[in-house]
């Protein structure tokens, strides 16, 4: 899932240098376009170990606020260059990360919500399963891309975990998510061949949250869209 630009520009830049190596063992040399591309690609490279370097300079309140305007922006946490870094340290206040949860107890709040998980656990199950369930299930409801959330029957990523642990508390926020039928996009080579086999939407997600939380652990979701509209109907009570 987790298909980063920097891995991906790594990797072709690898084989753009070994396809190179092999052609200048042969005694030829780059066409004019492959160059270009090396070069490109080198830049981007540059680019991005700056821009991690620059994080990694910065300090926990620095990167707490780049972390609510990169919330704001609704990045994904493996897009978010500050959570990304946040999430390495060991010296995050857990009481300022509570901070911001308690003032974002909307979508805003999706970031520094997880990381307050992923860091402190006890400190983020002292948050009230109400305040955590509206948090997810507005950020569910907001999104534009689901790569937050993952893949349903494939993979969850950890707000789709979180969605889930709340239990109860986020029923009725996802029953009424049952009707929203809008296309549920992910981005991705992969990710977006699964959503185009099933052609995922907003519903589907919330059905799917709905059933684990009820205890159905091996409930997987039909490819066919009047199959999932059936347990749909079933589940809102039509």
């Amino acid at each position: 899932m987790k298909t980063f630009k920097t891995a991906l520009a790594c990797m072709l830049l690898c084989i753009c240098i070994a396809g190179c190596g092999k052609r200048e063992n042969q005694g030829a040399s780059l066409t004019e376009e492959q160059n270009r591309a090396k070069i490109q690609l080198e830049s981007q490279m540059k680019a991005v170990a700056e821009t991690n370097r620059t994080y990694h300079a910065m300090d926990n309140t620095m990167l707490l606020k780049k972390l609510m305007e990169q919330s704001n922006a609704q990045q994904e946490p493996f897009n978010s260059l500050a959570y990304r870094e946040l999430k390495t340290r060991t010296d995050v206040d857990s009481q300022s990360i509570l901070a911001l949860v308690k003032d974002n107890d909307n979508a805003t709040g999706l970031l520094p919500l997880l990381l307050l998980r992923k860091l402190d656990n006890k400190t983020y199950l002292d948050v009230p399963a109400e305040n955590r369930a509206k948090i997810l299930t507005d950020a569910l409801q907001g999104s534009k891309y689901f790569n937050t959330w993952g893949l349903p029957n494939f993979h969850l990523e950890d707000a789709s975990l979180a969605l889930i642990e709340v239990g109860t508390s986020a029923i009725p926020a996802l029953k009424r998510m049952l009707s929203d039928t809008r296309p549920a996009p992910l981005f991705g080579s992969q990710e977006y061949m699964v959503y185009k086999l099933y052609n995922y939407r907003l519903c589907d997600y919330a059905l799917f949250f709905l059933e684990r939380i009820e205890g159905n652990r091996e409930f997987q979701l039909q490819k066919s869209i009047q199959e999932r509209d059936a347990e749909i109907k079933k589940i809102a009570g039509e």
